[in-house]
């Protein structure tokens, strides 16, 4: 095994092989614009690519270039790869049927920026200090002399914004703003992706925010916000989870809120949560004492337990991180 390598394309002999390009399950805007970046930038020279997703993919992020090329993990299955690029995760768990990839594939390499990588590949370029794996792959077509076309750099500046907040969060660093322009240079497409991201909601999901808004409660003297979204409140305002994803950010937000969880229903059995800080809490410690992760502000994790014992297990804990 080894880490945190620069990557050279060539030496890997790309040109006479097989690839296979696959991310995490519930995809965001930084799995999918790196994996369609890669795929897209590779699939002239390599012998054949899959570009494969195995989950939904959310409404807002439909616009990115190629999204339909795209291939799900079921048309795969027969399928045998010389080299397995995973990007965005830092755990091969969080592939969900795609992780079947793997034992498919001679090698892997797993391109990411998680400070919970778990550096499962045969190569591994990991940098926790990007703030999205998007950045991370622009410079690893740049050192590897790959050109980057209108749809790649849309693609790549998506990630970016995506993981940054549209450039608000701390992971926002020099670099990604020097990135960030030369990725305009290429001709992204920058006002498109701001305007899915962040400026298209359906009159559905405004109405939810402001329910949101004044229905979330406060624990931990006020230092903290939570929320329980249920399927059934869900079909009440005729919204999707893909139309929700912002709930955790406006809770967090608030003036005095230090940390914000969203309870997201599943089904009966199973409970998502989603972890957002804005100060020195680390809430991928939380994450990870429910078998989840992700970065020091922001992260998620899986309760196999319905809504409510799900919030309950987390409130526990949390009483007890705060009062550390």
């Amino acid at each position: 095994m080894m880490k945190n390598l620069k990557i050279n394309l060539w030496d890997l002999d790309i040109t006479n092989k097989k690839l296979a390009v696959i991310s995490h399950v519930n995809p965001d805007a930084d799995s999918l614009g790196s994996i369609m970046a890669l795929g897209l930038a590779l699939q002239k020279n390599c012998q054949s690519i899959t570009i494969c997703v195995c989950d939904h993919i959310p409404n807002a992020l439909s616009f990115l270039p190629f999204i339909n090329t795209a291939t799900n993990y079921h048309l795969t299955e027969s399928t045998q790869y010389d080299i397995c690029f995973v990007l965005d995760c830092a755990d091969e768990k969080r592939l969900g049927e795609s992780q079947g990839i793997l034992d498919k594939s001679h090698q892997i390499i797993n391109i990411d920026h998680h400070v919970s990588n778990g550096f499962f590949g045969d190569i591994n370029s990991v940098n926790p200090h990007a703030s999205s794996t998007s950045e991370i792959i622009y410079e690893l077509l740049i050192d590897n002399n790959i050109t980057i076309t209108p749809d790649i750099a849309t693609c790549l500046y998506a990630g970016i914004v995506g993981d940054t907040g549209n450039f608000l969060y701390d992971n926002t660093s020099a670099q990604t703003h020097y990135i960030a322009g030369r990725l305009k240079e290429y001709d992204a497409q920058s006002q498109l992706v701001s305007y899915h991201l962040y400026q298209n909601k359906s009159l559905g999901s405004a109405k939810f925010q402001g329910y949101v808004l004044s229905q979330f409660e406060s624990l931990c003297g006020g230092k903290v916000a939570i929320f329980s979204i249920t399927l059934e409140l869900l079909q009440k305002f005729n919204v999707s989870i893909d139309d929700i994803d912002y709930v955790s950010s406006i809770i967090r937000d608030i003036e005095g809120i230090e940390v914000a969880v969203v309870l997201k229903e599943v089904d009966s059995e199973v409970t998502k949560v989603s972890f957002r800080s804005k100060c020195d809490f680390d809430v991928n410690q939380l994450a990870q004492k429910f078998g989840g992760g992700g970065h020091i502000k922001a992260s998620g994790a899986t309760i196999f337990h319905e809504i409510e014992q799900a919030k309950k297990m987390v409130q526990k804990q949390l009483e007890i991180e705060i009062r550390r």
